[in-house]
């Protein structure tokens, strides 16, 4: 099955996922499998939604409690998308898949404070993790393009950075406000004599990885003794203080980079926000 499993990785990447999805999705894939302890052309419905039960009543190693709606739903997304590839290139016959999968509640939790915002910046001692604030909350970048971008995605001059891959394969230009122009000129200025193209590196001046990105952001939570938020959070956040300062919800899809406006739409749930 390991050739399966690395042809179905491929198509993911043929597709344009994002990284997260052409890492997970297999793994996901092979922990189904150990579970069902058969093989692929044995495997039927009720493998599946005894495996669906069992992701349900699985604790999560980080908070204690059962899995999340979101994380369950991924999972079971990843073997569906597998064995309809397996069908679609003929390695089975006919596809086992039969649940009806609901996409979990749309729900936008840990909105930050413009205040709790500012709290963070006014921690910040390390320019690196004054960089993630201004990518994450200020530009509004998914973690994957913040650890993605280079340093001539930005352009000073014009006070433009560019996301020239972002999910999907989708391209777009975020405007940047002078506060944030004004601390990137200085952050680049300060890596000039170094040859990584990376805008944001680690102690090795390689590439920074989602990681270790996080683990600044996490320094930075300790200090403020904000809990419960991730590099996401910062995203959704600023998508609500947007629409907050009557931003239109058009303008804040194309900010985030959404595909589907209804994505967007989320966020107006939110403080009761009207929509535009």
């Amino acid at each position: 099955m390991e050739d399966e499993i690395y042809a179905f990785r491929k198509e993911l990447q043929t597709l344009g996922y994002c990284k997260t999805v052409i890492n997970n999705y297999p793994k996901y894939v092979c922990h189904f499998l150990v579970f069902a302890q058969e093989t692929v052309p044995k495997i039927n419905d009720i493998h599946i939604k005894s495996y669906q039960k069992h992701l349900q009543q699985k604790p999560s190693r980080t908070k204690g409690k059962t899995l999340s709606e979101s994380h369950v739903h991924s999972q079971l997304l990843a073997i569906k998308m597998c064995f309809g590839y397996l069908e679609r290139t003929h390695k089975i016959n006919t596809n086992p898949f039969t649940l009806k999968l609901k996409s979990p509640k749309n729900e936008v939790k840990n909105i930050l404070t413009q205040e709790q915002i500012q709290t963070l910046y006014n921690h910040c001692q390390i320019q690196e993790q004054k960089m993630i604030l201004h990518l994450c909350y200020g530009c509004g970048l998914r973690r994957s393009e913040a650890v993605s971008l280079n340093k001539n995605d930005i352009n000073i001059e014009k006070k433009l950075l560019f996301i020239r891959n972002g999910k999907g394969k989708k391209r777009r230009v975020i405007p940047i406000n002078e506060v944030i122009t004004t601390d990137f000129k200085i952050f680049l200025e300060s890596k000039i004599n170094t040859e990584e193209i990376s805008f944001l590196t680690n102690k090795q001046n390689n590439r920074m990885s989602g990681n270790t990105m996080y683990s600044f952001f996490k320094e930075l939570l300790k200090k403020t003794g904000i809990k419960n938020v991730s590099l996401h959070h910062l995203r959704h956040s600023i998508a609500t203080h947007l629409l907050e300062n009557d931003m239109s919800i058009e303008m804040v899809r194309d900010f985030l980079g959404h595909s589907q406006l209804s994505t967007t739409q989320i966020y107006t749930q939110i403080n009761n926000l009207k929509m535009k």
